[in-house]
């Protein structure tokens, strides 16, 4: 039986930040979200179409024609990538939500995206949290009972006699 693969979803573009939206206009999505997971957060010199070399990180972690594009727009700039951590997680989710919706089981989906199956049973739940295990603070606490005359009956055999 083949592995189940998420399928792949197109970006809300509104959602993300202003300088992410202007990479996945350079880059196209998949590369930009690349670019972002591996050095969001950080600042990177984009060298000269000059000193753009086949065997430079950018141009290896990218792939050449992403790279090309990089060079062409922002080459002798330095940039600040931002982080998309917050994005990307929701992306993730939504790709949980679509594999339920397709019918994915709960492990094909934790296969699919990545997650494990609880992460998966959380996502499902709608609010992150697990609806799986009770909380032991969510029910009403019982009634005080009285224990008078317990100390030398532990085990309530006494009573009912």
């Amino acid at each position: 039986m083949p592995t189940p693969t998420a399928a792949v979803y197109s970006m809300d573009q509104a959602a993300l930040p202003e300088s992410l939206r202007e990479l996945v206009r350079v880059l196209g999505e998949a590369d930009a979200l690349r670019l972002v997971g591996a050095h969001g957060g950080a600042r990177l010199s984009v060298p000269t179409k000059d000193k753009a070399t086949d065997v430079h990180p950018l141009c290896v972690a990218l792939g050449k024609s992403a790279f090309d594009k990089l060079v062409a727009e922002y080459g002798g700039e330095a940039i600040d990538l931002p982080k998309a951590d917050s994005y990307m997680r929701e992306l993730r989710h939504e790709q949980v939500r679509q594999c339920r919706a397709q019918g994915m089981t709960i492990d094909e989906t934790a296969e699919a995206t990545g997650y494990t199956r609880r992460h998966v049973m959380n996502i499902m739940g709608g609010d992150g949290r697990d609806t799986f295990t009770r909380d032991m603070f969510d029910d009403v606490a019982p009634a005080p009972r009285s224990y008078a005359g317990a100390a030398n009956d532990p085990f309530g055999l006494s009573s009912g006699r």
